[in-house]
Parts: structure tokens; sequence; C-alpha cells
């Protein structure tokens, strides 16, 4: 029984203590260390046989002998795929919690711009009343790139406003949500289509900086590009290049490097804004639940769920 089980978990985080809080109520059988820093976790990880965790020093996981299980709070793993620390005994699983947040963020810009918010914030501050039309989303064309755990819930969202949605899908087939599903060598025929493109690809060594100059030129004139999934997904040069003839606006939550140099020429930019990658935040209230739901499916013997195929990278 899982009361009898005693498993050591490491967690590594800035904010572990408030992870292991929450889930030291609901499996008070694991022995639990919470760390923020190296030092921290030195002397617990080597008998650690769970680490829940994101980025981890080099130096902190190679001493983890007895890991079994890594849980990652990220949703992108590309680095902890290939950490040579990390070998493939170990089971390694994501988490799947940020697809609602995203949806969420992609969905509050799309009604900002179409409802003319900030313009109406300005007339507001001047006392000056100016009725404009406001534009609608639905008929209109989004298009996701990546229909994993947070394009299926930016897609569901897209149907409830009424949008034609067409999708990017490494093996294409019928999905929910969906009106077309496109592969990867389709990518040039679906961008034109798309009023709102939505960028949530994973970075693997077959997406890196598959949206170039020839993918962002062939979007419609005056269409929104949302880059939310990974930075390095988006040859960052091409982006600006585009973005300098006007055709195209741009909501960017990630980048090629972060955090954005204070330099990079997208902060002036009038038809860009900027997050500080935000459309995701990792909430422990949420990514502790996951854990749980697999930490009992495991000491039952059942399979985990929201295992990263190591061979795809994500």
């Amino acid at each position: 029984m899982a009361s009898q089980i005693f498993h050591k978990l490491l967690i590594y985080h800035s904010d572990s203590k408030r992870y292991e809080k929450i889930i030291s109520e609901r499996l008070p059988q694991l022995k639990i260390h919470s760390a923020a820093h190296p030092k921290e976790a030195i002397g617990f990880v080597e008998e650690a046989e769970i680490i829940l965790a994101w980025q981890i020093p080099d130096e902190v996981l190679k001493r983890a002998r007895q890991l079994k299980w890594f849980s990652s709070i990220g949703a992108g793993n590309e680095d902890l795929v290939k950490n040579p620390y990390l070998p493939g005994t170990v089971i390694l699983t994501k988490a799947t919690v940020y697809g609602e947040m995203m949806a969420e963020y992609v969905f509050a810009y799309l009604l900002y711009v179409n409802r003319y918010v900030a313009k109406h914030l300005k007339d507001q501050r001047k006392k000056v009343w100016d009725r404009v039309r406001p534009q609608r989303l639905r008929g209109k064309g989004l298009g996701i790139l990546g229909l994993g755990s947070v394009g299926k819930e930016i897609a569901k969202r897209g149907k409830q406003f009424g949008m034609n949605v067409l999708g990017i899908k490494r093996i294409p087939g019928p999905m929910v949500d969906v009106d077309q599903v496109y592969g990867p060598d389709d990518l040039k025929r679906m961008i034109p289509l798309a009023d709102y493109l939505i960028n949530v690809l994973p970075l693997t060594p077959a997406t890196y900086h598959i949206l170039g100059e020839g993918e962002l030129n062939v979007m419609k004139e005056g269409a929104f590009f949302f880059s939310i999934g990974r930075g390095k997904t988006v040859d960052e040069k091409a982006l600006i290049k585009v973005l300098r003839t006007k055709k195209i606006h741009a909501i960017l939550d990630v980048f090629e490097k972060e955090p954005l140099s204070p330099k990079s020429t997208l902060w002036g930019m009038k038809n860009v804004i900027i997050t500080p990658h935000v459309s995701g935040i990792n909430l422990p209230g949420e990514i502790s639940d996951e854990f749980v739901r697999n930490y009992e499916r495991w000491v039952k013997g059942d399979p985990f769920v929201n295992l990263v195929n190591r061979n795809k990278g994500y």
C-alpha cells in the first residue's frame, strides 16, 4: 500500500517550500527535502528516488545515483532530454497544466486587440467619446503550430468563439475542435490562412528556427503572430525583418535568449507587444496536483501519464 512506502523526494525550485507544504499534506508517506540552491540539495540528492524540478544544476543532478523518476515542472524539456546526467533508465515526465493558462493569455490579447481596449483607455484619459466598430473573432482563421496539451486548449477556445481553427501536427489526423490538421510539410500552405498564428511548437532539432523569413512572409497582411512556446523555434532576426515591413503584428512572450536584451530592436516596434515569458507560469497547487496523481499511479503499478518521449524530445 502507498502508506507503507517511504520514497524520498527532492524538490528543487525557488518556491520549493511551498511545493513541499502542498505535497506533504497529500502524501505524508513521502520523505521530502526542499532546496532552492545547490548547497541545500547536495546532502539529500544522493538518496533521492524522485526529483521534482525543472532547471537543476548538473552538480546536483550528477549525484542523484538512486534516482528513478524525474518529474519536470516544465512543459518544454529539451535540456533535460539531452542531459548526460539523466540516463534513459530514469523515468521523465512533464507538466501539462499550462494549456488553460496559455489559452487565456492568447485570448486576452485577441480580445484586447479586437475590442480596441488600448484606444478606449486612451480616450477615457482624454475624456473623448469616440465609438469604433469592434472586430469579431467569429469566422477568423486561428492557426495553431503545435497541437499538444497547450494547442488543444487554444483550439477548444477558438471553436467557442466561432473561429476557423487550423493546426500543424507532426503526424496529422482528425482532432476535436480543429477544422483542418496539416503536417509539417504543409506549413506554408496553412500559414496564409490564419488571421492569428499561434506558435506553441516544442523545441527539437527539427523545429529549431522552423519559422524563418520565408514562413513569416507568407502571413496575411495585418495578421497577428503569437510566440508563446519555445523562443528558438523562431529566427528572431528574420522576424524583425518581416516586422519592419509593417505587414504583420506580433505578440511575443518567448525569445531566443531570455531575458530579452534592452538593446533588442523588438522593444521599440509599434507593431509588437512584449511580455516576459508569463503566458504559462508554474502554479504550485496545479503542478502538485499533477505530481500527486502520477505518484499514486506509480505506487499502484499503473503507467505514468505525461511521459516525455526522449526520441521526439517532448
